[in-house]
C-alpha cells in the first residue's frame, strides 16, 4: 500500500478506556498526514459521521496542518482563458442513487460549459481533496454529508456553494 493519508478513529473500546489511538498515531510523525477522529460512537448517527470525516479530512489536506507541505493557495476567480470549474460535494458509494444523481448534474453542468474539478467523497483520493480550493464554486448534492465541507470551503477560499440541491422539480 501507499496511502496518500491516514484516518485514525477511536473504537468505541478505547472511547470506553479513554484511549487516544489518534494522538498515538498523530505522535508517530509519519510522512504522511494523519487525520485523527473523534467521532463519539454513542450519541451521533452514519451521515453525522460521514460529515466530520469528511470535513476533518478537507480540513487537513486544504489548510497544510500535515508535514506534506505548504496549504493551496485561496483563489477563486478563474484567470482570463480557463473554463469555470466546480467541485460536486456530498455523493457516496452508499448513497442511493447518488451515482445517477451525480450523472445527471455532471450533465447539467456540461451543457452550460462549466467543468468538474472534484467529485467528493465519492471516489475522491487525499490528492483530490487538496485540489477542492482550485475550483470557482461547490455544488452541493447532499447538504447532509457536505454541509460542513462546504461551509469550510466558503470561509476559507471564499468559495459560494449551491443553498438549493440541484434534485427534484422545483430545484
Amino acid at each position: 500500500f501507499a496511502p496518500e493519508a491516514l484516518i485514525v478513529g477511536a473504537s468505541c473500546t478505547a472511547e470506553l478506556i479513554q484511549d487516544d489511538p489518534g494522538g498515538l498515531a498523530e505522535s508517530l510523525q509519519l510522512e504522511i498526514p494523519v487525520v485523527p477522529l473523534e467521532l463519539p460512537s454513542y450519541q451521533k448517527k452514519e451521515n453525522w459521521g460521514a460529515a466530520e470525516t469528511f470535513y476533518q479530512l478537507v480540513r487537513r489536506l486544504t489548510h497544510g496542518l500535515s508535514s506534506n507541505g505548504p496549504a493551496p493557495q485561496a483563489t477563486c476567480a478563474s484567470p482570463a482563458g480557463r473554463a469555470v470549474s466546480c467541485n460536486i460535494l456530498g455523493a457516496t458509494a452508499l448513497g442511493f442513487r447518488h451515482r445517477d444523481d451525480l450523472q445527471e448534474v455532471r450533465r447539467i453542468l456540461d451543457a452550460r460549459g462549466i467543468g468538474v474539478n472534484v467529485v467528493a467523497p465519492w471516489q475522491a483520493r487525499p490528492s483530490d481533496l487538496r485540489r477542492l480550493p482550485q475550483a470557482d464554486f461547490n455544488v452541493v448534492l447532499y447538504p447532509e454529508i457536505a454541509g460542513p465541507v462546504a461551509s469550510f470551503l466558503k470561509r476559507s477560499f471564499q468559495q459560494p456553494f449551491t443553498q438549493v440541491v440541484p434534485i427534484g422539480v422545483k430545484a
